[in-house]
């Protein structure tokens, strides 16, 4: 890639817009300016109401320029919750008309972009003399809409960032769409791999599927990790040494059923210690930071087990800040469920490079192995919980961690080397 050359990056969630999907290039694009390269963002605009982006201050950095689009996906199927009968009646319609509109997963919120998207993406290659395009899903209508546009750019270089197990996983609503559905996904997501010239991935795992799903392309297939802002980080911070244990968890809790097993789990270890050391238990802290979700289910288990003053629910901060309380904390919490244990995400690299001692609890995994073979904390099982939590609160077992151990390699600078040197050529 050429000095000064300009960009294209296509997330639909890219800040402001309220979602963790815009995270990961939020963060590309910002080093990417900062080095010089326009980057020129086609986005959704965002929805009313809505607080922005925790990674907002990322996204608006000198260099980054904003094309918001129309969402065009009915708002009404947005809406967690619906009320009024004219909700209700406008819920069913859509429920019924939109998945006659298109083919595969009706539930990505690009599926109604394609016209527009195409425009506004032809409008800014020539104004601009783009080259380099990036795009990242919602899977895969998103990058299956802009395939088109080598017919008249045949010099576009497209990079199709997959972030997620998408075609191979439940996520994202591909649990419920049916068989036939599911292969026209697939068939999607293969004639994006064929149009595409670079396929990024953040961990080795989906590679190795990728690269095994299509043996033919697998020279397409890049390594490009989820990468940690340093100035995100206040590394002088450390625990208080006023004689309470502090336990963080910040992100999502995934997959309903199996996060209210793992929460249940939870509650009963507090309430264990409270039977056996009550003395331990008053000077325990656990804040939650839980971000994409209703937490009302959680906060009524809590309040039901009177424990409100030791589990304690708070909004969600914006990185910055929830990486203090995780400097703070003598301990983090990292719950992962089965579907995705072998899935590094965001979170990972940045909750290493805090340097707190982690608890994982899941299943065994890449992710418990990453996390051992690190020195960055122990991992248990959601059913050793109740047991293990209470002896880690009370001193009885350590949690070891090398808050010397090299993340170097996954800081912003590098991975963006890494960025321009195997994938923007």
């Amino acid at each position: 890639m050429q000095p000064g050359e300009p960009i294209l990056l296509i997330c639909h969630a890219f800040p402001p817009v309220f979602d963790i999907g815009g995270r990961r290039w939020a963060k590309f694009a910002k080093e990417l300016a900062r080095r010089g390269h326009p980057v020129h963002v086609i986005r959704a605009e965002k929805l009313p109401g809505t607080p922005d982006s925790l990674w907002n201050e990322d996204g608006i950095m000198p260099g980054i320029i904003h094309h918001p689009l129309p969402r065009r996906y009915p708002s009404v199927l947005l809406q967690q919750n619906i009320h009024s009968l004219k909700d209700k009646l406008l819920y069913r319609f859509w429920m019924l008309v939109l998945p006659l509109l298109c083919k595969g997963n009706w539930y990505d919120h690009a599926v109604l972009w394609r016209k527009q998207l195409k425009r506004k993406a032809a409008e800014l290659i020539r104004a601009h003399g783009i080259r380099q395009v990036i795009v990242t899903g919602f899977p895969f209508h998103i990058m299956d809409h802009v395939l088109g546009l080598k017919q008249s750019f045949p010099e576009l270089h497209f990079t199709m960032d997959f972030r997620d197990e998408w075609t191979w996983a439940s996520n994202y609503g591909l649990a419920s769409i049916g068989a036939r559905r599911l292969r026209q996904e697939k068939e999607m997501e293969a004639r994006v791999v064929l149009g595409a010239d670079v396929v990024t991935t953040p961990n080795e795992h989906m590679v190795e599927h990728l690269q095994g799903t299509y043996p033919g392309l697998a020279h397409k297939f890049r390594l490009l990790p989820h990468a940690v802002d340093p100035n995100d980080f206040d590394r002088s911070i450390s625990p208080a040494a006023d004689g309470t244990f502090r336990m963080v968890y910040a992100g999502s809790l995934y997959g309903a059923a199996e996060a209210q097993h793992y929460f249940t789990r939870l509650v009963q270890a507090f309430e264990g210690l409270r039977q056996r050391r009550p003395e331990v238990l008053a000077r325990s802290r656990l804040d939650l930071y839980i971000t994409g979700h209703n937490t009302r289910w959680y906060q009524e288990q809590v309040a039901q087990a009177g424990l409100t003053n030791t589990i304690c629910f708070h909004v969600p901060l914006p990185p910055k800040e929830v990486f203090k309380k995780i400097r703070a904390a003598n301990l983090v919490i990292l719950y992962i469920p089965v579907a995705n244990k072998n899935i590094l995400g965001t979170k990972f690299q940045e909750i290493f490079f805090c340097g707190t001692p982690i608890l994982h609890v899941g299943e065994p995994g890449l992710v418990s192995r990453t996390i051992h073979e690190r020195q960055m904390g122990s991992s248990i099982t959601v059913d050793e919980l109740g047991a293990e939590l209470p002896r880690i609160i009370a001193g009885e077992r350590k949690v070891d961690c090398n808050p010397a151990a090299d993340h170097s390699a996954y800081l912003l600078a590098p991975v963006t080397d890494r960025l321009i040197a195997e994938v923007l050529v």
